[in-house]
């Protein structure tokens, strides 16, 4: 009985650490999350939904090229990610985005709008897995920027 406490204790201790490395304004992660993956991610994004209307050949060809090179930027800032491990559900979000950062780099070198869509879903499932193991949520009450 003694042995489980002291599992769920330090269980509890270690998530609790990494909430508040997190939450505690850690520069290099919000970095990487501002300057590389939130880009990225928007990028590759606009790969697999509709096409904006009255798209031309040759802005279709430019947002194709953003989202590889978002998809690429998946794959470099879940790299980056890594380097300030939180543990096993960390490492296991970096390694899903840079996974699906890679399969939608393929998609969106294809050009394949459908394939790009489905990697997305999975690419938001990665971020909004993360976000909510690592963010607590804000006070009830508490009024969010628009």
């Amino acid at each position: 009985m003694r042995l489980r406490l002291m599992i769920a204790a330090a269980v509890v201790l270690v998530s609790g650490v990494a909430v508040a490395q997190v939450v505690n304004h850690d520069p290099p992660v919000q970095k990487i999350m501002a300057a590389e993956v939130n880009p990225g991610a928007l990028a590759f994004w606009a790969g697999g939904n509709d096409p904006p209307d009255g798209e031309s050949k040759a802005e279709a060809k430019v947002r194709w090229a953003d989202a590889v090179k978002g998809a690429h930027a998946l794959q470099t800032s879940g790299e980056e990610l890594k380097k300030y491990s939180r543990g096993v559900p960390w490492n296991a979000f970096a390694d899903l985005m840079i996974a699906t950062g890679k399969e939608g780099e393929a998609a969106a070198k294809a050009q394949n709008a459908e394939k790009a869509f489905e990697i997305g879903g999975r690419v938001y499932d990665s971020c909004n897995g993360c976000h909510k193991t690592y963010i607590p949520p804000p006070p009830k009450g508490t009024v969010l920027p628009l």
